[in-house]
């Protein structure tokens, strides 16, 4: 072989490595471990109300291989949620403090609509418009509900943070990757909920255990408190 000929032999290496996926690998790496934390914000609220003291600023979700934990504080801690989610066996836990009362339900796919009674249907528009949101590239997609008096909602995904199926139990199954900006309606309340950090590591596993000192109660009885728990922040 002529030496001339080596830069050239290196230049085609260097391209079939790039389009068979070696290269494309480390370009595509995702996010196995860590916390996300996301800005809250209610759209249909007075900043400066009255309730604005009582509505959480900040919730968190931590992952690791195929779980979740999502955890938020409202009502200066009198009101708190913990939800463990495994994906891959689709199973959740969903822990509720209300004051002195601790709840836990625990539910699976066929119980989701105990807790999503009040979704509507929707359907998911996709599109090929891309953001950057916490350092992460996201997709839009566009959430378009069937009831007439429900906005049109814009959600951001990214395909980075490496969780199986991540919207299993809630109105965006279809999207496949983690939501990152998004809106949801729970219970009368407008949410809108946007990444503002995503801090990759390991992660406890203690962390996933199911918490000590709450009763069990069946989804419908989930469902119940959590309507009338929320309601009052409604007022």
């Amino acid at each position: 072989m002529d030496k001339k000929d080596i830069p050239y032999l290196a230049a085609l290496l260097a391209v079939a490595l790039l389009g068979n996926g070696c290269s494309q690998g480390l370009l595509q790496e995702q996010t196995r471990e860590g916390v996300i934390e996301y800005a809250l914000t209610f759209p249909d609220y007075d900043p400066n109300g009255l309730m604005a003291g009582m509505l959480p600023e900040r919730t968190t979700l931590t992952f690791s291989h195929g779980r979740e934990l999502a955890e938020l504080s409202a009502g200066m801690g009198v009101f708190r949620t913990s939800i463990i989610t495994d994906n891959d066996r689709k199973e959740m836990r969903y822990h509720l403090s209300v004051l002195n009362k601790k709840i836990v339900s625990h539910l699976e796919r066929r119980d989701m609509p105990a807790l999503n009674k009040e979704e509507p249907a929707l359907t998911i528009l996709n599109t090929n418009e891309m953001d950057t949101i916490a350092g992460y590239p996201c997709r839009k997609a566009i959430a378009i509900y069937g009831s007439i008096d429900m906005p049109e909602i814009e959600l951001y995904y990214t395909d980075r943070i490496g969780l199986n199926d991540p919207n299993w139990y809630g109105p965006f199954n279809a999207i496949p990757g983690v939501l990152l900006r998004y809106e949801m309606v729970q219970y009368g309340m407008r949410m809108r909920l946007e990444a503002v950090a995503v801090r990759p590591g390991p992660v406890d596993e203690a962390k996933f255990a199911d918490k000590g000192g709450y009763a069990r109660v069946s989804p419908e009885a989930l469902h119940t408190e959590l309507e009338q728990v929320l309601s009052t922040f409604s007022l």
